[in-house]
């Protein structure tokens, strides 16, 4: 496989140009986000400043679709099809990896199964045509400059080792969140099932009970055993990664943890509007 000037490309510069692109595709990614909420926010699941699925989707428009590089129509609607296509499969497979739909356009227009959408579909298009006639020609003179051609296989296996060490991380993460989400509903349905009848209890969320116990125990401190206050506390910082993962996808969604969800959703809102109006 060659590139557009006439170099055969090669694994490193393969990687690199996947990275490339999921760092633009990061960027953008956040200004939208930015923009549209009106505050700061980190998305991607890794902790560094790439988005994977735009490093797949930019490479499999540019090699999988390069007999149709000229064709500016054609082209527009096979990187609607791929990329939806990816996105569709990348939603379905960490829904049934990590056990939560990571972004929901159910509320989108034409979208499907809330996985895909034509708005994001149709900006994946217009994407694809940029990325073949105007960045990748730049991505690809910066990446075959003679200066760096000693050093990118270098260059590549250090980045590549970084991001197997941060995929590695974020797994451990996830996989803690998903089971995080199924201890606090056990934990919530535990709480209510042993004070309901309490009148001071408050079973509106899991932050309400968590807030109605403690407050409870801090005038009758008889009523609660110690370790019983120390698993409290210990649940109360397990939300901490629920709601991490929560702001970086504020539409998530989860068939099976619902509540959790949406009542984390709930007070995450209510913490950002409360800010806003200190600011103010």
């Amino acid at each position: 496989m060659s590139t557009t000037t006439g170099a055969v490309i090669d694994s490193a510069h393969l990687f690199l140009f996947f990275l490339s692109y999921a760092f633009l595709g990061w960027i953008c990614e956040e200004i939208w986000c930015t923009v549209k909420s009106r505050k700061i926010t980190k998305r991607g699941m890794l902790h560094g400043p790439i988005c994977p699925i735009y490093g797949f989707g930019s490479v499999l428009i540019l090699y999988l679709l390069e007999p149709w590089r000229s064709t500016w129509v054609r082209l527009f609607f096979a990187s609607v099809i791929v990329t939806s296509i990816l996105e569709y499969f990348t939603s379905w497979l960490l829904e049934k990896l990590f056990h939560a739909k990571w972004w929901d356009y159910s509320k989108e227009p034409l979208n499907l199964n809330g996985r895909v959408c034509i708005v994001n579909s149709a900006a994946f298009g217009v994407g694809g045509l940029a990325l073949e006639h105007l960045i990748h020609p730049l991505v690809e003179r910066f990446l075959y400059l003679d200066f760096a051609a000693p050093y990118i296989n270098y260059i590549a296996g250090g980045l590549l080792a970084l991001i197997l060490l941060d995929l590695l991380v974020t797994v451990r993460k996830l996989v803690d969140f998903a089971a995080t989400m199924e201890k606090i509903r056990t934990y919530a349905d535990t709480l209510k099932a042993r004070y309901e009848e309490e009148e001071w209890f408050k079973p509106q969320s899991f932050l309400t009970m968590v807030e109605s116990i403690k407050e409870k125990a801090a005038v009758e401190t008889s009523k609660f055993t110690q370790k019983s206050l120390e698993t409290l506390e210990n649940y109360a910082k397990k939300q901490k990664i629920v709601e991490f993962w929560l702001k970086k996808f504020p539409s998530m969604t989860s068939h099976e943890e619902t509540n959790v969800l949406e009542q984390m959703k709930a007070v995450i809102k209510e913490s950002w509007e409360s800010k806003k109006k200190n600011r103010k």
